[in-house]
């Protein structure tokens, strides 16, 4: 479990440059920069040479300042680090395949062996019935008694299963091939590889006529332009204006922009200016404030109160083809006094394929309250996508700063989250994708920081299990004891196998329960062993239909979105509730 309330968040704001007369300039230093930088990955990345011999040669050679090597080295640090934790993800991903794989295969063939036992079994029982049929004594002998395992199994069945699992465990041992080969492969090389511009931009030019290229030429200038697109400038709070390579000053309104000592640029001088330079008022009080000079506790060399980076940006109107420059600065804003308490209770979240499931509880632990707000993202628009995830997270937010109580959350990990989906009902097993969940959580953390609100991140594990078993008594839904579940574990509070008493006259499974109790295992122990017996007695039958309450069509009004995207719910739901009546 981990709080997601930082103490600062970077924020980028952005300009765009209006001085014609300058762009030329601006077209020269990226594609300047580009060329250093795909050289210095080379060098630094490909080829691991020394970062210092690399940094003297790279100022002498094209002109750099210390300053300018450095935010190229940083920038491709970056990168490599990103290169290496997907390689890692990769890895992990393909070794989880690669297990479930093999467990899959492991029970078909525990499944043909049980199989091949039942027709040796039902092949004796014929045999037997065979042998008493011709039995020629005088006292005609009991008849056999068919044995309880193979009641209600035929021979044709049988086989035809089988071949069916033979030919599941051909398929399955196919794909384990393709998966351990590619795994071998990526564990093997551990090079890393990074197209600047993007592979697809890169494999374009092998489809002109589909992508509208007139000729090979055409690509190549298109391909250049996307690899030299933007370049960035490290900041720092130990260098004038927060920065050695562009400098803003907000009482002249003016913004400098040093140029390398470089022959392209020996005409322009060492710097060029923007006059007339103004950021947008969002968030420019809390730019203005990092480039402030700082206060008396500040350290012997700090000039500003923060670090601020600048990156250049060119963009290029797909329909005109006109080219467009910004300037972007980022820079640390501090975050806002907390306005909700964990110690007061805490409000958990559920986040399933077509629904948020919402729970609350008091400062005990205790079940208050709970909702949920359906959802459709089929077929949507990758902006329609993000303003559903955006409004549902709006609503979230509000909601738990109404009740003054910390909001909890999985963290994010979109494996174990599609373990945890595993354990729901089969028509309610649809996964999210992973660019909607990675946009919810990237949405809740967002607007749960701008809002003050207190966010705690909690390990998935068993948590529809548990709540499923530990609140059975609730009259409520699968999806809204998980949240529960999640609200109680973000508050620390315990998860021993006690049965919530509510409406159920009787607990379930007390004979599992009592067995496990005797032993000193972890109580998630009792969760994994008996994971398919909660589903089926207290998931699988829980079957309601989601449709949006009038609380979650009242909490929605305010963002419109979401509130049309309830609306089309409840008629399409409702329709699918009306024909199930009927049928």
């Amino acid at each position: 479990m981990k709080a997601a309330h930082d103490e600062e968040e970077t924020r980028t704001i952005e300009t765009r440059l209006s001085h014609p007369q300058l762009y030329p300039v601006l077209e020269q230093l990226l594609s300047f920069f580009a060329s250093l930088r795909h050289r210095l990955w080379r060098d630094l990345v490909i080829k691991s040479m020394n970062i210092n011999e690399l940094k003297r040669d790279y100022i002498k050679d094209f002109g750099l300042t210390a300053r300018q090597f450095n935010s190229l080295a940083k920038e491709l640090s970056a990168k490599e680090l990103a290169l290496e934790e997907i390689r890692k993800e990769r890895l992990s991903k393909l070794a989880t395949a690669i297990k479930s794989n093999k467990e899959a295969i492991g029970k078909a063939e525990k499944a043909i062996i049980g199989s091949e036992k039942d027709l040796k079994a039902i092949g004796t029982y014929r045999q037997k019935i065979k042998t008493w049929q011709q039995s020629s004594a005088k006292k005609q002998p009991k008849k056999p008694k068919m044995p309880a395992s193979i009641r209600g199994k035929f021979t044709d069945q049988i086989k035809q299963e089988i071949r069916r699992k033979q030919h599941y465990i051909h398929q399955k041992k196919r794909r384990l091939n393709i998966l351990t080969h590619k795994f071998d492969k990526l564990n093997a090389n551990k090079s890393l590889s990074l197209c600047f511009g993007s592979k697809a931009a890169f494999k374009n030019q092998y489809h002109l006529d589909a992508e509208k290229f007139e000729n090979h030429e055409e690509w190549l200038e298109d391909f250049r332009l996307k690899r030299s697109s933007q370049v960035f400038f490290l900041g720092s709070s130990d260098e004038t204006a927060g920065n050695q390579t562009v400098q803003y000053d907000p009482n002249q309104q003016t913004l400098k922009l040093r140029l390398p000592n470089a022959l392209p640029f020996v005409s322009h001088g060492t710097h060029i200016s923007f006059d007339a330079f103004v950021f947008p008022e969002h968030l420019r009080a809390v730019f203005l404030s990092n480039l402030s000079k700082p206060g008396p506790d500040a350290r012997k060399n700090q000039k500003t109160n923060g670090p601020l980076s600048y990156r250049l940006v060119r963009r290029i109107n797909p329909h005109t083809l006109e080219k467009a420059y910004y300037i972007q600065v980022s820079f640390s804003v501090p975050a806002p006094e907390k306005q909700t308490e964990l110690s007061r209770g805490a409000v958990g979240i559920d986040l399933n394929a077509d629904h948020l499931a919402v729970t609350e509880t008091d400062r005990f632990g205790n079940y208050l309250d709970s909702f949920i707000l359906p959802f459709n993202l089929k077929e949507l628009a990758t902006e329609q996508t993000k303003a559903i995830i955006g409004d549902l997270s709006a609503v979230i937010v509000d909601h738990a700063l109404a009740t003054g109580k910390a909001l909890a959350i999985e963290e994010l990990d979109f494996e174990e989250k599609k373990k945890a989906l595993r354990e729901q009902v089969k028509e309610r097993r649809t996964f999210l994708s992973a660019f909607a969940y990675a946009q919810f959580q990237k949405a809740i953390h967002s607007k749960a920081r701008a809002q003050g609100l207190e966010l705690i991140a909690v390990n998935p594990a068993y948590t529809s299990l548990i709540g499923a078993y530990k609140y059975q008594g609730l009259d409520i839904s699968s999806h809204e004891k998980a949240a529960l579940a999640i609200a109680r574990r973000a508050q620390a509070y315990g998860e021993g196998l006690q049965v919530f008493q509510g409406t159920l006259p009787t607990q379930v499974m007390m004979s599992e329960k009592t067995e496990f109790e005797k032993g000193s295992r972890h109580v998630w122990g009792f969760y994994g062993d008996n994971r398919q017996k909660i589903r089926r007695l207290l998931i699988e039958p829980d079957i309601r239909p989601l449709l949006p309450i009038k609380r979650a069509l009242s909490l929605a009004k305010g963002h419109p979105s979401l509130y049309q995207s309830l609306t089309v719910t409840w008629q399409e739901r409702l329709g699918e509730s009306l024909h199930r009546d009927s049928a």
